[in-house]
């Protein structure tokens, strides 16, 4: 009878000690999340050769003086006076904003000469002048004929109008090529279908050519029959790309 009451005892222990051992190791080997598994990171893009179709041209007046107010007073009547002549050419025709010519003013800056003696002899100032927009035609002329004001820079952009259509147009061929090469891989690697992780667009920007500094400079010491002429100007190609990058999960 004592034997039989030991073997209940002892069975009545292992019972309940079989659950804690089995509770304590099961975070040991834990199951698969769902949705984990093979995967991979694939990449395309597409490109494009468009023309530049914007022109930023830049002009400056340069003003010396005993004192920064006169100087500052030089400066300011010569822009007024530009800025007057662009906003009336500006009027001329009733466009959209996209084909608008631009006028805007830049910097104005007034700073001291110095002497050898390191003491403050004059002063020296700056004002520029920005004339921009896609009729290269009006934007040329205006810019050669502006009195007082010499070219300083001249800068090729792509129009906003364009950027944006070039880059829907280049996103469909990215996407079509980034599907491709994921049903190619999952066949490669033998499985039947894969399903779209996290997917990111973008655009490394566009290329931007410049004129030569050399031809400011010759239109600054022009003669003023010279500087009334339009100023010749060539546009220049630049590249648009689209990139499309993400994972697919292969099943």
């Amino acid at each position: 009878m004592r034997t039989r009451n030991h073997l209940g005892i002892l069975v009545l222990f292992l019972s309940l000690a079989c659950p804690i051992v089995q509770a304590q190791s099961a975070p040991i080997s834990p199951a698969r999340p769902v949705g984990t598994g093979p995967s991979a990171h694939l990449s395309a893009s597409a490109t494009a050769q468009v023309t530049q179709d914007w022109l930023v041209i830049r002009l400056t007046v340069q003003k010396e003086g005993a004192s920064a107010s006169l100087v500052q007073t030089q400066l300011k009547n010569v822009i007024a006076a530009a800025l007057s002549q662009a906003q009336a050419a500006e009027r001329v025709q009733n466009e959209s904003p996209s084909q608008a010519l631009q006028i805007s003013t830049g910097q104005l800056q007034v700073s001291p000469r110095y002497n050898n003696e390191g003491k403050s002899s004059a002063w020296a100032g700056v004002a520029e002048l920005i004339v921009q927009g896609r009729d290269l035609e009006r934007i040329t002329a205006l810019a050669g004929r502006l009195s007082g004001l010499s070219v300083s820079q001249m800068e090729w952009k792509i129009s906003p109008d364009l950027l944006a259509q070039t880059e829907a147009k280049l996103q469909g061929q990215a996407v079509a090529q980034w599907r491709a090469k994921a049903d190619a891989l999952t066949q490669q690697l033998g499985f039947s279908r894969y399903s779209i992780g996290e997917v990111s667009l973008g655009s490394p920007g566009s290329g931007q050519n410049f004129e030569p500094r050399a031809m400011a400079m010759a239109m600054m010491d022009a003669s003023p029959d010279v500087r009334g002429a339009p100023i010749p100007v060539q546009a220049g190609q630049a590249q648009i790309t689209v990139v499309v990058s993400g994972h697919v999960l292969l099943q």
